[in-house]
Order: C-alpha cells, then sequence, then structure tokens
C-alpha cells in the first residue's frame, strides 16, 4: 500500500512540473562557418578551414572565432521563420563574467555587421544554414 501511495504521489509531482524550453528547430545546435560571400562585389572566401562557430541554444548565440585568441562573443537572437535578428553583444570573460561589447569592429571579419545585425534565413535544414546580411551570405554546416 505504502508503495503504491508513493507512485501515485510521484506521478502527481511528475505531471505538475512543466518543463519546457524554447525550440529553434533545426537552428539549435553547433555550426561551422564554411563559406562566405560579399554581396558587394560578388566574391566568395571558402571557411573550410577556418575556426569560426556559431552555437545557438534557447535565445543566446555565442560566436566563437577559434583562431583568434578564442574569441567568444554572446548575443541575445530572436528568430522567426524567415529572419534572426541578433543584440546585445558580450564578450565572455569567464563563464560567470560576461562584458558588453561596445565597439563593433571585432564584428565585420565574423561576418556581422554591428552590434544589431539581422539576417534573412535562406535555407535552414538539419545541416545546413545559409543566411545573409546587408553585406554578407554566409553559408554554415552542422555538426
Amino acid at each position: 500500500m505504502r508503495k503504491l501511495l508513493y507512485i501515485i504521489i510521484s506521478a502527481c509531482l511528475l505531471t505538475a512540473c512543466e518543463l519546457e524550453t524554447p525550440s529553434n528547430g533545426d537552428f539549435d545546435g553547433n555550426w561551422q562557418l564554411r563559406q562566405v560571400d560579399t554581396l558587394a562585389t560578388g566574391g566568395r572566401c571558402d571557411m573550410t578551414y577556418s575556426y569560426i562557430y556559431w552555437a545557438v541554444e534557447s535565445h543566446v548565440l555565442l560566436v566563437r572565432d577559434i583562431d583568434n585568441e578564442n574569441l567568444k562573443i554572446v548575443f541575445h537572437f530572436d528568430k522567426s521563420a524567415d529572419k534572426i535578428w541578433i543584440y546585445n553583444p558580450n564578450f565572455w570573460v569567464t563563464k560567470d563574467e560576461l562584458i558588453p561589447l561596445e565597439n563593433d569592429s571585432l564584428l565585420t571579419p565574423l561576418g556581422i555587421m554591428g552590434i544589431r545585425d539581422t539576417f534573412n534565413i535562406e535555407k535552414l535544414n538539419h545541416s545546413n544554414l545559409v543566411v545573409q546580411n546587408r553585406a554578407y551570405k554566409l553559408h554554415f554546416r552542422k555538426y
């Protein structure tokens, strides 16, 4: 009888809990930058061997450039079906310390055009992401 009571109480507690995390669908995960197209000139840069990554979870985007002293910049973002808005960048110093980024000169080599930027989503599936802002088209692969 006592075991049955514990089972019923446990079941009630588990059904009362609401564990919901925002899902971004295929956008969630880790992405490696593979190619950058410059829209103004039509030029292409092969980034296959670059170490620039986007990590996406919930409403946070972590942009890492391992070749640049393991630079880590954390953005907040909003996403719709066809757009991504990034804003509020912070340097990741340690897991407990973020410093607001006020100079956007570090962002341009990463394909980001400012402290606030908007990307149109051209392709998004389980393995490929192609986004475009006003200057660049960025091609990523999921790993």
